[in-house]
């Protein structure tokens, strides 16, 4: 069990220290198409319209994109508080995605790619058609579970599994209360600020 542990962690080390600029475009474009053909394919069979569709309710683009940035900010906000304390804050480094991206250089523009590709895609697929299908909390659980945030290992992973399932709840209200660019904004927003606190992790710990 703990020679299976070292190989993980070594790999993902390996993961973050191999990530480059030209890697990190590849990996965000892939994942944006691999998750607007879900959502296209979601669309075509179990709706009867475009999935430009999605985009249609809600309020002024300008006002989804406010409320999004606030959103996004407040959650992150959130996250970072409970994650530099006890329980989170031991348990961190067990969550694949902190090891990777604590082992790796990323730039600013990289950090803002990432999150643009993530925040629509994502979106787009989770929030866009998921959601109208198999409802938010449903959607959520899924949204958490790939991303590998459900453990039980502690309490504090335990906490942080529920930090996050509360994040993708939130992004789903935006989506039916606000709109699908309000939910997109606020994704990537949260993500460019927790890629920015990882970078800042990275530092302190070197």
């Amino acid at each position: 069990m703990m020679n299976s542990d070292n190989k993980e962690n070594n790999l993902e080390e390996d993961i973050g220290k191999n990530l480059s600029g030209r890697n990190l475009i590849s990996i965000s474009l892939i994942s944006f198409l691999f998750y607007t053909l879900i959502a296209l394919t979601l669309y075509y069979f179990f709706f009867d319209k475009s999935i430009l569709s999605a985009f249609e309710h809600g309020y002024a683009i300008s006002i989804q994109i406010v409320c999004g940035l606030l959103a996004g900010t407040a959650a992150a906000g959130v996250i970072v508080f409970f994650s530099t304390r006890p329980p989170v804050k031991p348990v961190l480094d067990d969550f694949a995605i902190f090891k990777v991206l604590k082992n790796s250089n990323i730039t600013t523009f990289d950090r803002v790619q990432l999150s643009l590709f993530a925040g629509i895609g994502e979106e787009l697929l989770f929030r866009g058609a998921m959601q109208p299908l198999i409802g938010i909390w449903l959607t959520s659980i899924i949204f958490v579970a790939i991303h590998g945030y459900f453990k039980f290992k502690s309490a504090g992973h335990i906490l942080f599994g529920v930090l996050l399932f509360s994040l993708s709840m939130m992004l789903g209200f935006l989506y039916e209360y606000v709109g699908l660019v309000s939910a997109m904004t606020a994704h990537a927003i949260y993500d460019i600020l927790m890629l920015w606190w990882v970078a800042r992790l990275q530092k302190s710990n070197q």
